[in-house]
């Protein structure tokens, strides 16, 4: 459970921050005269399309964290089973 909190607090945590510093960075780029048009896509400027960007590269997080958590899962269920095996097998020689 604490990792699930954990993984959404972290999420949160860095939509915001790209949320709010990509915007500043923009603007510093574009003052500083660092960002040429070319160099832009032409949907930079649609905050939309910004956010599409952020849920796309959250839900592939998202998605890798899963993956992971279930490989952890079986992971952990095959232990778990190979030492209820052992437990159940020494009671078994301990009974005879």
């Amino acid at each position: 459970m604490r990792f699930i909190i954990g993984l959404a607090l972290g999420c949160a945590v860095g939509f915001a921050a790209y949320v709010l510093i990509t915007p500043q960075r923009r603007r510093d780029g574009e003052a500083a005269g660092q960002e040429s048009p070319e160099a832009t896509a032409p949907d930079d400027h649609d905050p939309a399309a910004a956010v599409r960007r952020a849920m796309r590269s959250l839900q592939a997080q998202v998605q890798e964290a899963w993956t992971e958590a279930q490989e952890a899962a079986k992971e952990a269920a095959k232990e778990i089973r190979a030492n209820y095996q052992r437990m159940a097998h020494r009671t078994a020689e301990n009974e005879e």
